[in-house]
This record gives C-alpha cells, sequence and structure tokens, in this order.
C-alpha cells in the first residue's frame, strides 16, 4: 500500500485499523492541509510587513510568538515525521497565545486603557487601525489555534503520542517530559526575552504594573491553559494496529 497520511512509522511501518482512509475522509484532511499553508503564508506575510514598515514590532513579545505560530501552521499535521516538531513548538504556540492575550488586556486595556490610543498617534494610525492591529496580534491567535485543536484533534493526538497510560517507566517519564513542557515552555520564551535585555518599560511604554503580579497572572493562565491543552492531545487509549509489511 502506498503511503498516505495515516501510515504510521513503528518499525517497519503500520496503519491503524481504527483510522483506515476513506476518500471523503482524506479529501477534508487534504482541504485542510491547503487551509493551514495558507493561513501560514497570511501569518509570513503580515509577520514581514509589519516588521519591514516597524522595525521596533521584532523586540515585542507578542512578535516572538507571532513567529512561533508561524513555524507551527509551516508543519504537516497528516506526517509522523513532523511528530518532535509538533510536540516542541504546538504547546509553546497554544499555550503562550493565551499568555500573550491575557497580558495584553491586563496591560494595555485594564492598566493603560490610553495605551492604544497613544500609540495610534505615535504611529499616524487611526484610533480604529491601532485597536483593529492590537486585536488581530494578541486576540486571533488563540481563536485560531483553538480551531486548528478541534478540526485536527486526530492527527495531533497522534504527532504528540501523549497517554499517560504506559506500563514501560521510559515511555511514562517521556510523556511526563512533554506534559511539562506543553506546560511551561511559553515562559522559556518570557525568560529568554528578559534575558535579552527586552522589559515591558522599554519595549511597551508601560510602567503602571506590578511585576510580580502580572507574572502570577501569567503563569496562572499558562497552567489553566496548559492542562486544558494536554487533556485535548492525550491519546485516549494505547494505538492498536495492523502490520503492513514484514
Amino acid at each position: 500500500m502506498d503511503s498516505s497520511p495515516y501510515q504510521e512509522d513503528f518499525n517497519g511501518g503500520s496503519l491503524y485499523y481504527s483510522d483506515l482512509p476513506i476518500k471523503s475522509q482524506l479529501q477534508k484532511d487534504k482541504y485542510r492541509h491547503y487551509g493551514r499553508k495558507i493561513l501560514f503564508y497570511l501569518l509570513l506575510a503580515y509577520f514581514i510587513t509589519a516588521t519591514v514598515m516597524f522595525p521596533f514590532l521584532i523586540t515585542n513579545l507578542t512578535f516572538w510568538f507571532w513567529l512561533i505560530h508561524i513555524i507551527y501552521f509551516e508543519l504537516d499535521l497528516t506526517s509522523s515525521k513532523n511528530n518532535i516538531f509538533v510536540q516542541i513548538i504546538h504547546g509553546l504556540s497554544f499555550v503562550g497565545s493565551f499568555v500573550v492575550m491575557v497580558t495584553s488586556i491586563i496591560l494595555l486595556v485594564i492598566l493603560n486603557p490610553d495605551f492604544i490610543s497613544n500609540r495610534a498617534k505615535i504611529e499616524h494610525h487611526s484610533v480604529a487601525f491601532a485597536w483593529s492591529q492590537n486585536v488581530l496580534i494578541h486576540w486571533v491567535p488563540p481563536v485560531l489555534l483553538s480551531i486548528d485543536l478541534f478540526l485536527h484533534k486526530e492527527h495531533i493526538r497522534k504527532r504528540h503520542r501523549l497517554i499517560l497510560k504506559r506500563s514501560v517507566r521510559r515511555a511514562w517519564v517521556k510523556d511526563i517530559f512533554k506534559v511539562f513542557w506543553c506546560v511551561f515552555a511559553p515562559f522559556v520564551v518570557v525568560g529568554a526575552w528578559f534575558g535579552a535585555g527586552f522589559t515591558i518599560d522599554k519595549v511597551y511604554g508601560v510602567h503602571n504594573y506590578n511585576l510580580t503580579a502580572l507574572l502570577c497572572s501569567m503563569g496562572a493562565m499558562d497552567v489553566v491553559v496548559g492542562i486544558v491543552f494536554v487533556y485535548f492531545i492525550r491519546k485516549r487509549d494505547a494505538d492498536s494496529y495492523v502490520r503492513l509489511n514484514n
């Protein structure tokens, strides 16, 4: 049998009998794959356009995560060759998008309600345009990634291979590490951002905040979303499959 989106690589190749491909399912996967590619190019085009027009945006933590979203949407979720890349990037992108959203609401809406209008004056935009851009970069990614998770949950579960019911100690340790990475990976990026010398004061021009309280809020959102994310990507049962070749 020729390769298909459902063919796995268990030392010689195998195909899950519960996922035998049918024409309609393959057609849906094809359209969804093209949809992700279109989204990848749109995100990439926006990133390039925004950072070329306003180079200072590359210092924004938001755009660091935007670049991670771009990398994630470039990955083919139907290919087992991308297992390790999905395991590294997906949780970082998904959980990080919610951390960015909540942080933006706290800093730019609750604590500094005039921030966006003031930024519009500095960048010579209308207030409506400035708001649309902030909604796009801060609040749209969680929506896109949630839809992506819903539409591709079966492929995503295969790529993550997170079972948490293994009897083999080594496999159990690997699964626990995957859980910790999914939950805490966004703070690796946040730490790298601060480590690069960037601060909220310098980059965003925001001063009336308590860093400890802000980090606690980010951490709480990180843990909650991370746990929900792990619940959705966890495979409900161990895989059953039939061998296709000897």
